[in-house]
């Protein structure tokens, strides 16, 4: 399936489809099949023929897995040449030569990563027509396919999980709506537990959000440690679940004012990248940009509680990928004057262009139970009403403040300000200064937000970056100026195989959304990917690398 300039697949045929096309039009074969069998007869599942049908989808031939067992198992894995098949015992009654012409048959086994056969890649062609690179490529298909079948496993089984969540969100969901019924007629010790339920069906569907968010990014990759880096990422949501379970009673010490902080080490620019990134998966399938703008020069640690830091993050940002369908949304960071000796006072704004909120519904909105985008009374989009409310209580237990500034039609700021201790086991809580010394950028976004971001963040690491939003522009720039490197946003890949056909041209750096997986085996100079929401320190690292 085709996504703009990406290649999408979505199962194992439409990887076998993928391929057999690919090597149809690359080499000079008559057919190509890919076929699947668990016995000694295989069925074609895709096929590729020049000319002549030679083979069909769904036929049956004897090339089944353990054909292909016996023989690649003999020759450890080589693949199986039969250079006239009209000469060999298995092929010359379906590919007899046809008067003087005869053919070669080619095939690769497919295995799981266990050693297990299901299957091959057969490829038939005029008499002696494999070279050496052909094998090459076919080989790297067999590769690509055989992960595809088993990833394919794998996303059943993620689709089976998710299902499962989905049930027990839903049941939790209509428990605590049962309860909230009876809470309004109950005594004040009835509707006390009936918040509570709803604190933790509001909380642990922010948890089941991240594990459906990663498991669904997961089902879209096809590169091994990316899937590996999402699993941990739904391990860590899951831990956060069974953490709220193992301290179910932490909501009625917050209402009675008993509730504590858990005050350790914490990297604040690290715990919002992983926020972010968290949710980007979220913000990606409703093409909407999520971009971080966290300042050069925040302390590297300070004391405080990451787990409240991250809860409340993961409240706004979850709110502000629910009600923007389009546009984007900012996550700006910066350490502001501290207010009190002693302290280090970080500020934190997440600002979107979605649906915004009405005047006369900003005075109630962090209330328990209140609802500012309904409709006679019931939620178009869904929630408890809680999140605000949690929210806001977590930031004043934290000696912090909130603040929300809206309108209809243009969007939503929520701004909150919350002090931290500083760290006294270093001389110095600021990282050193990261420098790029005069590393010539250009950096091609159509974002505005994005390019002044990424800008400000380059001077701020001393390079010279010069921005453009437009193809036209950049062009421009590349005739006028000279620079180290090209910066620029995937949108822009026509523009990247122009600047990689020019003669001396700079190399090429690609800003892709998380979980994408760019084509680019026609640009040889495009040096690497750099995936959004920003990183700061995995973009300085790959700059420092051009550098030197």
């Amino acid at each position: 399936m085709l996504g703009g300039n990406r290649i999408f697949l979505r199962n194992f045929a439409e990887a076998s489809a993928h391929v057999v096309n690919l090597l149809g039009r690359r080499l000079e074969a008559d057919t190509v099949m890919v076929v699947s069998g668990e016995g000694p007869i295989g069925t074609v599942v895709e096929v590729f023929n020049r000319e002549l049908p030679l083979a069909r989808e769904g036929q049956e031939i004897p090339f089944g897995s353990e054909f292909f067992a016996s023989l690649a198992d003999a020759r450890r894995d080589l693949p199986v040449v039969i250079p006239q098949t009209s000469k060999h015992s298995l092929t010359r009654a379906q590919y007899p030569a046809e008067g003087a012409e005869e053919r070669s048959l080619i095939g690769f086994p497919l295995s799981y990563s266990d050693g297990r056969k299901f299957g091959g890649l057969i490829m038939l062609g005029a008499e002696g027509f494999f070279e050496k690179g052909d094998l090459e490529l076919a080989a790297s298909m067999v590769l690509f396919l055989s992960y595809a079948a088993e990833s394919e496993g794998r996303q059943q089984e993620d689709r089976e999980r998710i299902d499962r969540l989905n049930a027990d969100k839903q049941n939790m969901e209509a428990a605590a709506e049962a309860y909230r019924g009876e809470a309004q007629a109950a005594r004040q010790s009835t509707q006390q537990k009936a918040d509570f339920l709803a604190f933790m069906t509001h909380e642990i569907r922010n948890s089941l959000n991240g594990s459906i968010a990663m498991s669904d990014l997961l089902a879209s990759t096809e590169l091994e440690p990316q899937q590996q880096e999402y699993l941990e990422m739904i391990r860590s949501s899951n831990q956060f679940l069974m953490t709220l379970a193992n301290n179910i009673l932490d909501y009625s010490k917050l209402e009675a004012g008993k509730q504590s902080l858990d005050v350790s080490l914490l990297d604040p620019a690290s715990t919002i990248e992983d926020v972010a990134s968290l949710m980007a998966p979220r913000a990606i399938e409703k093409r909407v940009e999520l971009i971080l703008d966290v300042e050069d020069r925040l302390p590297m640690f300070v004391q405080g509680d990451a787990g409240k830091l991250r809860q409340i993050l993961l409240n706004l940002l979850g709110n502000a990928v629910k009600f923007t369908h389009q546009g984007e949304i900012l996550v700006k960071v910066h350490q502001a004057p501290p207010e009190s000796e002693g302290e280090i006072r970080l500020e934190v704004s997440v600002r979107d262009t979605g649906i915004g909120i009405a005047a006369d519904k900003l005075a109630g909105l962090f209330q328990t139970y209140q609802q500012v985008h309904d409709s006679e009374g019931r939620s178009h989009y869904g929630g408890t009403g809680l999140g605000l409310a949690i929210t806001r209580n977590l930031i004043e237990l934290m000696g912090g403040r909130i603040s929300v500034f809206s309108a209809p039609g243009v969007g939503t700021d929520f701004q909150v300000s919350l002090p931290f201790a500083p760290y006294a086991e270093f001389d110095s809580t600021t990282m050193a200064p990261l420098k790029l010394n005069d590393l010539r950028v250009l950096v091609v976004d159509d974002n505005p937000t994005a390019l002044a971001v990424l800008e400000r963040l380059l001077s701020a690491w001393e390079a010279c970056p010069s921005g453009a939003s437009t193809a036209e522009e950049a062009r421009s720039l590349l005739d006028r100026e000279t620079f180290d490197l090209v910066l620029l946003d995937m949108h822009f890949l026509d523009l990247a195989e122009t600047i990689s056909d020019s003669t001396g041209a700079p190399p090429i750096a690609l800003l892709a959304p998380l979980g994408t997986a760019p084509q680019l085996s026609n640009m040889s100079d495009v040096r690497f990917t750099v995936f959004k929401p920003l990183r700061r320190l995995q973009l300085y690292s790959a700059l420092s690398a051009i550098k030197s």
